[in-house]
């Protein structure tokens, strides 16, 4: 229901409107030598250029008012100068750039990450790239998908990496634990992240061997960055077929605060879009967000996020197990806050400290059944950095997530089936540049958990080297910890933590506006969970003896030179994984994998049409399930995934006010996707297992929406 309301406020910062100021000049180094390929963009829009083989450069604005003009080249201190768009229609630029050590130019450890940022150069993508994404509808976890190492598991909209269950990816906001990143989902139907990209400045991705600052994830983890203080007021208001959203930013001289609100309902767009699915009642939400962030001394920053949403939904289920069609109905309420206080302490060291509250409370009834679950995590961080000398950084800290679950079921009787765990946890790392060329990281984590019992320490280590200029490989691998999820917990307690080892090598090839990128991974389980049967109740049918392994290779390549006017990057992946755990008899490849993935996102500006057009396309292989009808375990395939989304913005102005008419038309081919099959727990008078298909909930979607900046 979000993603439209997410694309208008990505548009609305972004909007190129008609151009009348013209900007030129030349960059060069202290030298006076031009720097060919500088980067040139009027912050929060797309509008800029980028230095030809003179260091000169040439574009126009429509933008108004007083603008900040970014300047930006590896190796090179990032330069911004302020603009008066209102004093001339003429502006012409000596920028002068003074070097610095780059993080593209030094060696920095990057085996299993993906890094998005605005603040730092030496990254895959942007924040911006993450937001403009067409096949992810303005949703992270969506746009993470067309990077390599991401599984397409089109029916259930979470992050599947590196033959990791989505559960085995952990999200974080600056540092801090959310517990329920996602919105509540339906049966065989696709979720999506909870928050928009533009309350980020920088996302980490890491499809393996991460941190030690991190804890309690198998695969993978995304730490989210939020804004710092905003600069200017500025207000929007965004119309479209599935309701309205407002938001409103006010600043002060040291604080900034942003409040957001939107009604959310797809009734409309139910009738636009030919459904798949048996609605009872169109999905409907009201959610909120606030953001504070205040300075309190000269590095002191202290943020405050705080987010709520409550939905509510039905459908039939066509519920092939049992041969019934069942109606359930889902009310679901979140809550997220999140406070974060960072500092300097004297010239070398820093404080990065937290406190963070989830509450996500989840009420199904199913036909006469009700199933009431509540969740609460409270995470309490303390956290240093000692920057020992200008090679050496030391970092060490704890942390303690305070969680309680709680399930109420009534179904032939009333159940209640309720936890508590306490996960204290302790890190310490330390990161030493030999040289330019050569730097090491080694770490360990010690955990705790309350109700497991047990004691883990797990160990990391990574290293990487300077090939070239531009180049440079990257070793990392370690021991990573998880414990079992909520639905086999509050049955067996007594489970041991999942566990996975990691060893990842990276070659990377990276200039300001091209990146290769080449990674191979090995991973190991021990530890995971393995019961009797399906919704097992007795603790005796769970154990621990469950094991599998996954390996592959994962490809990246980006382009912003070679077209112009384009940026386009493709990923591929290639994986080979099996599992023995849950009810699995032997050991077979999972349903939500599949061998090859590929990824192609396109953009390009039209400027004669004051148009922004963006294409992605992916390619899924077939993924297994398990049919009855043959002999044998995972013994079928689907057919190949291909799904082809395009988004089309026009730039114009209502009422003297910057705004944007976008289009988004996901499945644009049509493409009859089928993710797997449910059977029936019994066959018919034929001896045959019936079956459903699990699909999208649309053949196509197609969204309009008009969004002004007020």
């Amino acid at each position: 229901m979000k993603p439209c309301f997410i694309i208008a406020f990505i548009l609305l910062s972004c909007t190129y409107a008609f151009p009348q100021v013209r900007i030129s000049g030349q960059v060069t180094d202290q030298k006076k030598s031009p720097l060919s390929g500088a980067n040139l963009f009027i912050q929060n829009t797309y509008e800029g250029a980028t230095a030809d083989s003179l260091g000169n450069f040439n574009f126009k604005t429509a933008l108004k008012g007083i603008q900040q003009l970014s300047v930006t080249f590896i190796g090179y201190i990032p330069s911004l100068r302020k603009l008066d768009l209102d004093s001339t229609q003429t502006i012409h630029l000596n920028i002068v750039l003074q070097e610095s050590d780059d993080q593209i130019d030094e060696v920095v450890i990057n085996a299993g990450a993906f890094e998005a940022s605005d603040e730092k150069k030496a990254v895959i993508l942007r924040v911006f790239d993450i937001a403009t994404t067409p096949s992810a509808q303005g949703d992270i976890f969506g746009a993470l998908g067309t990077l390599p190492g991401v599984e397409k598991v089109g029916e259930d909209g979470r992050v599947f990496v590196r033959g990791g269950e989505s559960y085995e990816t952990k999200t974080f906001m600056d540092g801090m634990l959310v517990s329920s990143p996602y919105m509540s989902k339906m049966p065989d139907l696709p979720t999506r992240g909870r928050f928009s990209p533009l309350l980020f400045s920088g996302t980490l991705f890491s499809t393996g061997a991460y941190s030690a600052e991190y804890g309690q994830a198998l695969s993978s983890i995304v730490d989210m960055k939020t804004n710092s203080v905003e600069t200017e007021d500025k207000s929007s208001l965004s119309i479209m077929t599935v309701g309205v959203m407002a938001s409103t930013t006010k600043c002060q001289k040291k604080s900034s605060l942003s409040l957001s609100g939107q009604f959310v309902t797809t009734s409309l767009s139910n009738l636009i879009n030919k459904q798949q699915v048996d609605w009872v009642k169109s999905p409907i939400g009201v959610d909120g967000t606030m953001m504070f962030r205040q300075k309190v001394s000269k590095t002191g920053l202290y943020k405050v996020f705080g987010t709520f949403n409550h939905s509510t939904s039905g459908m039939t289920y066509p519920n092939t197990q049992l041969g019934v069609k069942q109606n359930i109905l889902l009310n679901s309420s979140t809550i997220y806050l999140n406070n974060t206080y960072n500092s300097m302490l004297g010239e070398s060291w820093m404080i990065k400290s937290g406190l963070a509250l989830n509450y996500d409370h989840q009420n199904i009834d199913l036909d006469q059944d009700k199933i009431l679950t509540n969740q609460t995590m409270v995470q309490a961080k303390l956290g240093f950095s000692h920057f020992l000398n200008e090679q050496t950084e030391l970092k060490f800290g704890t942390d303690l997530v305070h969680f309680e679950y709680e399930q109420k079921i009534q179904m032939g009787g009333n159940y209640r089936l309720p936890f508590t765990n306490n996960q204290l946890s302790a890190f310490a790392e330390i990161e030493y540049k030999l040289t330019k060329k050569f730097a090491t990281r080694l770490g360990a984590r010690l955990e705790n958990s309350s109700l497991l019992q047990e004691n883990s320490m797990v160990p990391r280590l990574s290293f990487a080297y300077k090939t070239g200029k531009h180049s440079q490989v990257s070793l990392a691998g370690g021991q990573f910890n998880q414990n079992p999820e909520n639905d086999y917990l509050k049955f067996a307690p007594q489970l041991a933590p999942e566990r996975a080892q990691h060893a990842v090598m990276t070659w990377q090839y990276q200039t300001e506006l091209k990146t290769f990128r080449v990674e191979g991974y090995l991973k190991k389980y021990t530890n995971l969970v393995k019961f009797t049967q399906p919704l097992a109740t007795n603790a005796l049918d769970y154990s621990n003896t469950g094991n599998g392994h996954a390996e592959g290779v994962d490809l990246f390549w980006r382009d912003k030179e070679t077209l112009p006017l384009t940026d386009y990057w493709i990923s591929y992946s290639w994986i080979n994984a099996r599992r023995n755990y849950k009810d699995f008899p032997t050991a077979a490849i999972p349903t939500f994998v599949s061998e090859h993935n590929l990824s192609v996102v396109y953009k390009r500006f039209l400027e004669p049409l004051r148009t922004y057009a963006s294409v992605t396309y992916s390619l899924a292989s077939s993924r297994p399930y398990h049919d009855p009808n043959l002999g044998g375990f995972m013994n079928a395939k689907t057919q190949p995934y291909n799904d082809i989304s395009l988004s089309l913005t026009y730039l114009m102005e209502i009422f003297g006010n910057q705004s944007v008419l976008h289009l988004m038309v996901n499945n644009l081919a049509g493409f009859d996707n089928v993710y797997g099959y449910n059977f029936s727990n019994t066959p018919n008078s034929l001896g045959k297992y019936e079956s459903t298909p699990i699909k999208s909930p649309f053949v196509r979607q197609i969204i309009l929406l008009v969004s002004i900046l007020l």
